[in-house]
């Protein structure tokens, strides 16, 4: 698997509407002020789950990072799944769970895992489709830069 190729190019931001594995609904609106690595993928997606332990690298990296937020949200998951799932590999990541007709037209990007990087004003400034290294350091260089924006 290969880092992902990132570079700025800022687009206005959708808003996502998505819901805690408890059921509280969150917005991605809300995240201002945070540079936020949003992950939409699914239990059932090979190439998502391929990629879930650098996902998980990156976040054990900024786990303790205000500055810096992370979305893992599930398409067509229900909680329970996406907790088992979890548990089964290990995983600590803040996951969260979405419905198709919640997800923007501009993130429907018709291919998992979609990821999507937004700087701390809120603006959407890299998108990526398929598995990744996400825990390549030029990952790290990336959003230590944004944050630094």
């Amino acid at each position: 698997m290969q880092p992902p190729h990132l570079e700025i190019r800022t687009e206005q931001a959708s808003d996502l509407v998505y819901r805690t594995l408890d059921g509280e609904t969150q917005h991605l609106a809300s995240t201002k002020g945070q540079v936020v690595f949003l992950d939409i993928w699914g239990t059932w997606c090979v190439q998502c789950v391929a990629e879930m332990p650098t996902v998980q690298r990156l976040y054990g990296h900024y786990r303790n990072d205000p500055q810096v937020k992370f979305l893992i949200v599930s398409r067509l998951d229900s909680p329970s799944s996406v907790r088992s799932y979890a548990r089964r590999n290990h995983l600590n990541l803040p996951f969260y769970v979405t419905q198709d007709q919640d997800i923007p037209p501009a993130m429907q990007l018709n291919q998992y895992p979609s990821t999507f990087i937004f700087a701390k004003n809120g603006t959407l400034v890299s998108k990526h489709v398929g598995a990744a290294d996400w825990s390549d350091p030029a990952v790290i260089s990336y959003i230590d830069q944004l944050k630094n924006q």
